[in-house]
């Protein structure tokens, strides 16, 4: 892919660590060392997973079953079961093709992942559906990595925020602000 990141319907950004991923990275990791993140024992679905980095941070900290899905499910998939193995994570890992959609449990997920999907309005519409359908109430999390805006292609933790707040069911509040004065504004959302 040389002239653009995205390419609409083709390649949706799987072949790069994108910089929200390490945001993510970083806020697991905190809410596991200040205990507001209850990973033993929960099954996490992280979506537009790309490397799936998040994903095997989750299994190393406790969950016991991950779900990974992706539009580009060949830039990441022989990867991210070499790393899993490697981790030697006791938990079971299920990648789902490109076109279909993620397995997904009857009763939810207790923890959603996800970093930089919200570049485009109708892309923060498919994941607001995914993750309002998805999360297990009351006791779900998910964790929503973003750039504040995606220049050029539209989309923004602002009019993400507002999908969230006009579906009323949830509460959406900002987990962690990055402003490195090098890159675009980016925030870990928290959605329960």
């Amino acid at each position: 892919v040389r002239a653009s990141d995205l390419v609409p319907g083709g390649y949706e950004g799987g072949f790069k660590l994108w910089e929200c991923a390490v945001d993510l990275l970083h806020e697991l990791g905190a809410r596991h060392r200040d205990g507001t993140l209850r990973a033993s024992g929960a099954s996490v679905l992280e979506a537009g997973c790309g490397a799936g980095l998040p994903s095997l941070l989750a299994l190393q900290l406790g969950c016991r079953v991950a779900v990974l899905h992706d539009f580009n499910a060949e830039a990441h998939l022989d990867s991210l079961l070499t790393s899993q193995r490697r981790a030697e994570a006791a938990a079971v890992v299920e990648a789902a093709a490109p076109s279909s959609s993620p397995p997904l449990p009857p009763d939810g997920f207790d923890l959603i992942l996800t970093s930089d999907t919200i570049y485009d309005a109708g892309a923060a519409r498919r994941l607001w559906h995914l993750i309002a359908s998805q999360l297990r109430r009351p006791v779900g999390l998910a964790l929503v990595a973003a750039k504040s805006y995606y220049f050029g292609v539209g989309g923004s933790v602002a009019a993400f925020r507002t999908l969230v707040e006009e579906d009323g069911r949830f509460s959406c509040t900002s987990a962690r602000v990055v402003e490195d004065g090098a890159s675009n504004r980016r925030e870990v959302l928290l959605i329960r």
